[in-house]
């Protein structure tokens, strides 16, 4: 099959560091070349892909300082998909926030099937457009992201997957002192000031990695860094993948505090495939991906985080990973978008 899939120009495929929907488009592709498709990826110049990279820019637009309307290097990226679309049988877009929804209205009417997987979650902005386009083809990426919108034309609920071999398994906590890991962008909707209260009502140490946009400046320096003491809270800002997972194996728990509905989140796959519990609100995806006083546990508030924390050893963390392994490999979300391309070409 000749599969073409549109990535997000803001990060390469597959990321130096921060970027989700990067990763999960560059291991997908590895997988799906390895099968005998015929792939071709639209990404950043400074991509390195499995497949064939259609390259927009020489380098992903966080990495350019120089770019000040990035929405234009997403329109010329759309308009050279749409110009080669004959070319394929399918054709993969990666919806993601901000000027990723552009794709959608962008590709619709081509000959060649469409199908958006959406990595983002239905609000206020982006509903009325999704709700214009229903009809399009789409994958869901959780069973709770779908219910949020269920009028869309869903093909296929594929729940990401990780290559869990190239995650270290940690048997136990590294340090005599544990420590607790929040692993995320800082802002305010991904709840690190509720991840630093958890920490200190259970008493252990917080290491807290991931970037700082601009726009999230202000939230780090009030409600972040007065916590900030290099001992009982760290901030060891973006991490490549070898500190990630190294600090993930490490740890005695993975904390998730998004207080939004995220539609899945890699971060606690990642995190259950080393061994290491997750303790989660319980919002958007996360019981479908913690089994909750099985590989973690499941909270509504700091203080139930904190009372989780103290319920750690009744944990077993080759539980954890096998439970990653089961549900949320590579093999079985390829399987699933090969099934969700059949629906559509066939349909």
């Amino acid at each position: 099959m000749r599969i073409a899939h549109v990535a997000p120009l803001w990060e390469s495929v597959p990321p130096r560091g921060y970027g989700a929907v990067e990763s999960l488009v560059a291991d997908l592709t590895t997988t799906q070349v390895l099968d005998g498709h015929d792939v071709t990826v639209f990404a950043s110049g400074d991509s390195k892909v499995a497949g064939n990279l259609h390259s927009i820019g020489t380098t992903a637009l966080h990495a350019d300082p120089s770019v000040s309307e990035p929405e234009v290097y997403r329109m010329l990226q759309l308009q050279e998909v749409r110009d080669r679309a004959s070319e394929f049988d399918v054709i993969h877009s990666h919806v993601h926030s901000n000027t990723g929804c552009m794709a959608i209205p962008a590709l619709h009417g081509l000959r060649t099937p469409v199908v958006h997987t959406v990595h983002c979650f239905f609000n206020e902005d982006n509903t009325p457009l999704f709700r214009r386009f229903a009809a399009e083809r789409y994958v869901a990426i959780s069973r709770d992201q779908r219910s949020h919108l269920p009028e869309l034309n869903y093909l296929r609920t594929v729940h990401h997957g990780i290559d869990v071999a190239a995650f270290p398994f940690g048997t136990e906590a590294a340090d005599s002192w544990p420590y607790l890991v929040f692993l995320g962008r800082i802002r305010p909707e991904k709840g690190v000031h509720v991840a630093i209260e958890a920490a200190r009502r259970a008493g252990l140490r917080l290491k807290i990695a991931g970037r700082i946009k601009p726009g999230d400046r202000a939230y780090f320096e009030q409600q972040v860094q007065p916590h900030v003491d290099g001992d009982q809270v760290s901030f060891l800002g973006e991490l490549d993948f070898r500190q990630k997972v190294a600090l993930l194996a490490g740890a005695a728990a993975t904390l998730m505090t998004s207080l939004i509905p995220e539609p899945f989140g890699l971060v606690p796959i990642e995190s259950m495939a080393c061994g290491t519990p997750v303790v989660s609100l319980r919002a958007g995806a996360a019981p479908e991906l913690v089994r909750d006083a099985v590989t973690g546990f499941l909270a509504d508030n700091a203080q139930q985080m904190a009372d989780a924390i103290r319920r750690l050893p009744s944990i077993d963390r080759a539980i954890c990973r096998a439970h990653v392994a089961s549900e949320f490999s590579i093999r079985r979300m390829a399987d699933g978008y090969q099934a969700a391309y059949q629906m559509a070409t066939q349909g």
